[in-house]
């Protein structure tokens, strides 16, 4: 297996049905909410199993989980996974597959013949029902023997029908929010399910910054093929500019498409493009091409893809609010952080300095990228309790009290109960909790030992403990990264997990030396944070 291309899990039964997952270092998976893949499934356990990359081999543990997990049929505790094995947990199958972080998207000039053109905003879901209801009618009425046309029609009706099931459960997606990124995956995994020839799907929204139309979401139905995608700018620029569903077929004879290398040998049969329209503002575009020499599209598919977008479109609109409600929440919890970091000049930075350690941190040890986020995220907040410990405490340059240390360690708990009512930050609350364990069961406030503490815990400990040593404090003289890097070594398998302690050396000698400068200063103990 390629240790340096990342590793993805397929799902093509189950809840998960559909979704592709990107496997970091350690991928929990289970029903419990802090596990990085949640199936909601009543046959898997609340922590069912663990998927581990280690020197480019995957791996997987079952933790004694109630109905077991399977691996290409037979049950296992733990097993090395190999790509394309298969891995059922409850009723979800799994295929591993390798693939590059994202898709590139090339951007060509295309004179194929347009074949259709579909009022966008015209098409409704009942209307689609009706047509079904009509077409089912006929079928009641005429029991003859099955002719060709009669054979066309069944199609057209099972298409229909599964074209319907997939915008009701859109309309249900419509009714709650959900951040952008899990709104994508969904929709292009319905996309792959009504359009069962679709090679690739591609979702683009507009960008304000740049101002232009960028692919949010790219993803082909065979992930081991090359990682790039041609897309029809004409193609696009019409259906967003007249809002039309537009399906042009034929795009094999467009020449710039068929010399473009990354599909060589795959010639592009039919092409459908609907318009992605809130009000009268264009948001995007939904793409789809498929590479069947047997399969056109035709207004039947645009009249099933344009009522899928319109019900896109208004769960985007709510996706944006709630991206925006969530960097609203972020920017007033930093704002708290900010206040407790006033409280003492010596910590002014250290939330920053954290939050870059623990994500360098993070990609040392070769987490994906929604990780990285979550840790992020964690490191971001993880001192916000200390807005409850008293100035004096956290200020006082002399050695604490044992009653002082005791409130100074409650910080951790306080800032869990400070989050707890914010719903997006529940996977987190377990890393903030735990970045003051240690590795030998020693820490608090739980005296969690080993891999019982959480991993992206363990990687804040860390990155944590690294800043307090290389910054100026009241009570100690700041160390040198290398002197600092040292001390953390020293402390590997006692107070930090030697598989983070590890990474974070890499992290340190082969990213972090470069990027800044050392900070002068005299050496001196290095002390928690």
């Amino acid at each position: 297996m390629n240790s340096t291309a990342s590793i993805t899990i397929y799902c093509h039964s189950g809840v998960a049905n559909g979704l592709r997952f990107e496997i970091g270092a350690s991928t929990t998976v289970g029903r419990e909410s802090v596990c990085d893949i949640i199936l909601d499934d009543p046959k898997v356990s609340r922590h069912h199993g663990t998927f581990m990359v280690k020197d480019g081999r995957l791996l997987y543990q079952d933790n004694r989980s109630t109905n077991g997990s399977y691996l290409n049929g037979k049950r296992i505790a733990d097993a090395d996974i190999n790509i394309g094995d298969v891995i059922k947990l409850g009723s979800s199958e799994f295929q591993i597959l390798e693939e590059s972080d994202f898709r590139t998207i090339n951007f060509v000039h295309s004179e194929s013949t347009v074949t259709g053109v579909v009022n966008a905003t015209s098409v409704k879901a009942d209307a689609l029902a009706d047509k079904f209801a009509a077409i089912f009618d006929y079928y009641k009425e005429n029991q003859p023997e099955i002719s060709e046309a009669e054979r066309y029609e069944l199609v057209k009706t099972q298409r229909l029908l599964n074209g319907l099931k997939n915008i009701f459960s859109m309309s249900q997606t419509l009714t709650r929010l959900v951040p952008l990124n899990e709104l994508m995956e969904k929709v292009g995994a319905s996309l792959f399910e009504i359009f069962a020839a679709a090679e690739n799907v591609v979702i683009l929204l507009y960008n304000e910054e740049k101002k232009k139309f960028l692919p949010t979401y790219a993803a082909c139905r065979d992930p081991k093929r090359e990682p790039s995608m041609n897309i029809s700018s004409t193609v696009m620029n019409r259906a967003i500019n007249e809002g039309c569903t537009i399906i042009a077929s034929d795009t094999q004879q467009d020449a710039a498409l068929a010399q473009s290398d990354s599909i060589i040998g795959f010639a592009v049969k039919s092409v459908i493009c609907a318009p992605l329209i809130s009000g009268d503002k264009p948001l995007g575009a939904i793409y789809i091409d498929n590479r069947m020499q047997n399969i056109n599209y035709d207004e039947l598919d645009a009249e099933v893809v344009s009522a899928f977008a319109n019900q896109c479109a208004v769960a985007i609109e709510n996706s944006f609010l709630c991206d925006t409600l969530q960097t609203h929440y972020h920017q007033t919890l930093q704002s708290f952080v900010n206040a407790i970091e006033a409280k003492d000049p010596y910590t002014k930075g250290h939330t920053a300095r954290v939050s870059k350690y623990a994500v360098g941190l993070a990609i040392a040890f070769g987490m994906d990228k929604r990780m990285v986020e979550r840790i992020r995220t964690a490191a971001d907040l993880h001192d916000i309790g200390k807005i409850g410990v008293k100035e004096g405490i956290i200020n006082k340059p002399g050695k604490l009290t044992d009653t002082e240390y005791s409130s100074v360690k409650d910080h951790v708990e306080m800032g869990e109960k400070i989050l707890q009512p914010i719903t997006y930050l529940q996977d987190v609350l377990p890393y903030i909790r735990g970045h003051h364990e240690r590795w030998d069961g020693s820490g608090y406030p739980d005296g969690l030992k080993g891999e019982d503490c959480p991993l992206q815990a363990r990687m804040l400990a860390v990155a944590d403990v690294f800043d307090a040593m290389t910054s100026q404090r009241s009570y100690n003289k700041p160390l040198t990264f290398m002197e600092a890097l040292d001390k953390i070594k020293s402390l590997s398998g006692k107070q930090f997990d030697p598989a983070v302690v590890d990474a974070f050396e890499k992290y340190v000698t082969e990213k972090l030396m470069l990027e800044e400068p050392e900070p002068a200063a005299a050496v001196g103990e290095g002390a928690e944070a």
